[in-house]
């Protein structure tokens, strides 16, 4: 199966860089992701979680029409082991700019190399979907991961996670040094069933931050130990994103401010945050 999924993703890989070179149509990007990665601290009997810095250089391929590939592979800086973390692949189809629906879908392949800090997941497979309606001064926003692979123990293992909510957009051109400038607020109310540690895109709150055993029932464990997969609430999450362009390049920086809700957890407020640099040709 994963040599199948890697030869599924290569062979769309060569198909947006020919389509791309034969019709100059599509647009190709780099990108420089800098994020939060928990890491596992271990002192005597006692394991605990802190925050490391993770840095992430993405490769895109994008048709004209909306289709596209990219690939990650993720750094991990700090922590008893460093290095390489995970490599990500990805297919999809992102629409935005449209008279009624922003959409994007796509399908996520990560390749764990279990030779760092980051703490185990089995979850290397995701679908993602996100739709927002676009008409409206406040737009309410819709996203889902599904996030499914098998544990140490070769069981078949699933985790849900779903977002919903508003945001709204602000936009300015030609200001100073930027060609344009873009602003937006949300206010999301993040659902799961949160069975493991995980990377899903619905769930930063978990994959960004130390904070995460405020939400996953396995603890970290290599081995899944939960039988209690329901959806439940999670947090109210608020966000900024902001997108600065300079010509052909851009950065983003992002970030998010999380209520827990869920029962049984510290509510304590905490936030994370991420910055992005892109060059697109």
């Amino acid at each position: 199966m994963k040599n199948y999924s890697l030869t599924a993703l290569l062979t769309l890989l060569t198909y947006f860089t020919f389509a791309q070179d034969s019709t100059k149509s599509g647009g190709t990007s780099i990108s420089l992701n800098f994020s939060g990665v928990p890491i596992v601290n271990i002192s005597g009997i006692d394991t605990s979680y802190q925050n490391a810095l993770s840095v992430s250089p993405v490769l895109g391929l994008r048709s004209k029409g909306g289709w596209g590939i990219s690939y990650s592979p993720s750094i991990v800086t700090s922590g008893n082991k460093s290095g390489i973390y995970m490599h990500s692949f990805s297919a999809g189809y992102e629409q935005y700019g449209k008279k009624s629906f922003d959409l994007a879908f796509n399908y996520t392949r990560h390749f764990f190399t279990n030779k760092t800090s980051v703490p185990y997941t089995p979850l290397n497979n995701e679908v993602y979907f996100s739709v927002s309606y676009s008409k409206t001064w406040i737009k309410p926003v819709f996203s889902t991961s599904v996030g499914f692979g098998k544990d140490s123990g070769n069981v078949s293992v699933h985790d849900i996670g779903l977002a919903g909510g508003i945001s709204h957009d602000l936009s300015w051109e030609d200001k100073g040094i930027f060609s344009l400038i873009e602003v937006t607020p949300s206010v999301l109310l993040n659902a799961g069933t949160n069975g493991y540690f995980s990377f899903l895109q619905v769930s930063n709150y978990i994959s960004h931050s130390q904070k995460f055993t405020k939400y996953i029932k396995s603890g970290g464990k290599r081995k899944g130990t939960t039988t209690k997969t329901s959806l439940e609430l999670s947090n109210l999450e608020f966000n900024l994103e902001t997108n600065f362009e300079m010509g052909s390049f851009s950065i983003h920086p992002a970030g998010s401010i999380v209520l827990p809700v869920s029962s049984g957890t510290d509510n304590s407020m905490y936030g994370y945050g991420e910055v992005s640099l892109q060059y697109h040709f």
